[in-house]
């Protein structure tokens, strides 16, 4: 470094050597260094876990303002979620703060950090008006858009069958509702997300099966011919008569159905007669025309499909607009729209955005390019695609792998290899034990940390026998959730280690974290981590509507709200608020009807007492049903005047559900799930209504 150029270089980004450096003075790798010195055109920064990316993505925007004189509203910084971008723009901030740069740290508020659909919206409320929207529009959270996605198929639905349209009716009962509702929504979203405002599917031709009918028509004589005199095996009777039922189904219509046209094959096997040529043209000409109806049939169901496709698109718009709301796919799209379709306006954003950088790029769709594109900055972006794992919002890593290769011919692409996150034994045992699984993508991680400097292994394998397991006594493990032996055992060696960390080692319960090979196996290793006394917090699966303690209270809603739900039903009768034994469960579902198992209960509790039941049951489960069933009854024909959160509370109260979540292990964390359940049902009242099937279908 010259004196000259230290002169304008700011005190704190270089030492004395010269190198590059970055908070508290620590210098920056090579690596590091130089994709941080890069930032004229483009680059593609392919970083490993750990690899320090967020420090090389600050540091690239503080030296782009303090370097380079770029003002922090000139510079588009993109992360993957809020979190994040918050998280980048606290580090800026501390980092200008750090360097003495606290009026830039201050503007900091209006520079442009934020999420793909953060940056959207903000552009499409400066220019709500071009972009045919109310200033004032709302985003739909993931709850409320559910909803209104469910009451936009119906509408659909009910469109498709209107009319009497046999092929439509045929079509719903093949697929069922319960299939065809998140098949269309699911493709809906695919197709928005690949760039398409309004989904539609491709049109396919419905094949003309003139020529193959014809030709099976000749196939057809022949072979009727020379079976009429073939003899009379067992064989030949039955192709004979496979044969005339092709006859009666080409008579029948110009396109038979196809089980007629499947039972006019047969199988030649090892009868000569029907190895001739005669039944080999016959045969595939069936096959061939057969395979052509199923081709015609197959293009009706595809014109179905985006009939029902473009009503659910078109009632989902529709209900949105009621509302002066968007979803998070039209914040991408409509902000693509805007740029693509106004010069004027694009023309502002590529001059006011001269440097772009964007995180996690392995998790772009296809319309966050076309938007990356139209702003038209050369852009710096970071991404791996071994983390490439969730599909969110129906990201495709083919992006981020045509891009690598298209930049680095341009010699534009480099790597962060180097993991700081872990020691080094760490990395060598993930290397070792999953390297292989990453395919070519990989690139073994290279240690960045020193060596643990201590005695004690970083690094412990606990091992289970799966032959001795059936040895140990049934109290070992019989306080453990159901599950397979071995994990139960596996549970329980795990909680022991667990609890000698902390009261041997002085581990802190905070900085432990078990990974579970399946979210299903939580509760079994929850339970036994209590049971040596140490609390835990379960993150994952259904996270928190997955508790038992909201499934036993949504339980209890979908009853109010339909007793004929038989799965809530059962859930209630085995849930504390009820009590009832599972032999119970089974007389009622032996000794009534599907579908009329609350009249059942109702019949014997509540109105005339006169039912087997009152015989059939247990005196305990007799006297639990005695107390519950009419009060539920008169608690919900109350209910459409009651309060959603108060609703919740009165069962709690009446039951003393309280008290026996308090009694549980971690009986407090539990509890707090049923007073955030009454806080979210009130919120929801709040923002919905008294809407209690709407609650049901968020929490389910």
């Amino acid at each position: 470094m010259t004196a000259d150029e230290a002169t304008v270089r700011p005190a704190g980004l270089y030492d004395a050597d010269g190198r590059m450096v970055g908070r508290d003075g620590l210098p920056f790798t090579d690596e590091q260094a130089e994709a941080i010195a890069r930032r004229d055109g483009p680059l593609l920064l392919s970083a490993n876990a750990g690899s320090g990316k967020t420090s090389v993505l600050s540091e690239r925007f503080v030296r782009s303002v303090l370097e380079d004189g770029l003002a922090p509203g000139r510079i588009l910084a993109i992360s993957f979620t809020d979190k994040a971008a918050g998280e980048l723009r606290a580090r800026i901030r501390a980092r200008f703060v750090e360097l003495g740069a606290r009026g830039w740290a201050g503007d900091l508020e209006a520079a442009w950090i934020s999420t793909f659909h953060g940056l959207c919206a903000r552009i499409l409320r400066a220019h709500a008006v071009r972009a045919g929207l109310d200033p004032a529009f709302t985003v739909l959270d993931e709850a409320d858009a559910r909803a209104v996605r469910a009451a936009a198929f119906e509408a659909a639905l009910a469109g498709l069958l209107a009319d009497d349209r046999p092929a439509a009716l045929d079509l719903v009962a093949a697929y069922g509702v319960d299939a065809l509702q998140p098949l269309i929504g699911a493709t809906h979203d695919q197709l928005r997300s690949a760039g398409m405002t309004r989904p539609a599917l491709p049109a396919v031709r419905a094949p003309v099966a003139t020529e193959t009918r014809a030709a099976l028509e000749v196939a057809l004589a022949r072979a009727e011919d020379e079976l009429a005199d073939a003899g009379e095996l067992r064989s030949v009777v039955a192709a004979r008569a496979a044969v005339a039922g092709c006859r009666a189904a080409l008579a029948s219509a110009e396109r038979p159905p196809l089980p007629a046209l499947e039972q006019a094959a047969f199988k030649p096997g090892n009868t000569r007669a029907l190895r001739s040529d005669a039944c080999a043209d016959y045969l595939a000409a069936l096959h061939a025309f057969t395979s052509a109806c199923t081709d015609a049939l197959a293009a009706e169901a595809v014109g179905l499909l985006d009939e029902l496709l473009g009503r659910y698109a078109d009632a989902y718009a529709a209900a949105k607009r009621g509302r002066a709301a968007l979803d998070f796919d039209d914040l991408e799209l409509l902000a693509r729209d805007l740029l693509a379709g106004a010069p004027a306006i694009r023309g502002a954003y590529r001059e006011r955005f001269e440097r772009v950088m964007v995180d996690e790029f392995q998790d772009t769709n296809a319309v966050q390019l076309e938007l990356l594109d139209l702003l038209g900055s050369p852009r710096f972006v970071v991404g791996d695609e071994l983390q490439s794992i969730y599909g969110f919002r129906h990201a495709d890593v083919r992006i981020f792998r045509a891009q690598r290769e298209a930049l680095a011919a341009q010699g534009a692409a480099a790597e962060l290899a180097r993991n700081f996150r872990s020691r080094p034994p760490i990395l060598a045992v993930l290397d070792e034990a999953l390297g292989e699984l990453h395919g070519a993508a990989h690139v073994p991680f290279t240690p960045g940390r020193a060596e643990a400097g201590t005695d004690r292994p970083l690094v412990e394998l606990l091992l289970t026998d799966a032959a001795a397991v059936a040895d140990w006594p049934e109290e070992a493990i019989a306080s453990l959730p159901a599950a397979p032996t071995g994990r139960r055992a596996e549970a329980r060696v795990v909680a022991a280690r667990v609890a000698a960390l902390v009261r041997e080692e002085g581990v802190p319960p905070g900085d432990i974290v078990l990974l579970l090979r399946a979210a299903g196996d939580a509760a079994v290793y929850e339970r036994a981590l209590e049971e040596q006394g140490l609390s835990t917090l379960a993150s994952g699966g259904r996270g928190y509507w997955g508790r038992q303690q909201v499934l036993d209270l949504c339980a209890y809603l979908g009853v109010l709200a339909n007793p004929r739900d038989e799965l809530a039903l059962f859930g209630l009768l085995a849930s504390p608020l009820v009590g009832a034994s599972a032999d119970a469960l089974a007389i009622l579902a032996r000794g009534s009807r599907r579908g009329a198992r609350w009249d059942a209960l109702s019949a014997a509790f509540c109105d005339e007492r006169e039912s087997s039941l009152l015989d059939e049951l247990p005196a305990a489960d007799r006297a639990a049903l005695e107390n519950f069933c009419p009060w539920f009854a008169a608690e919900r024909a109350a209910a459409p005047r009651r309060g959603l959160d108060e609703l919740l509370e009165r069962v709690v109260d009446r039951t003393g559900y309280d008290l026996h979540v308090l009694g549980l292990p971690g009986g407090r964390r539990r509890w707090a799930n049923v007073l955030k359940l009454q806080r979210l049902a009130a919120g929801f009242e709040a923002r919905r209504g008294r809407d209690l099937r709407g609650l049901i279908d968020l929490a389910t």
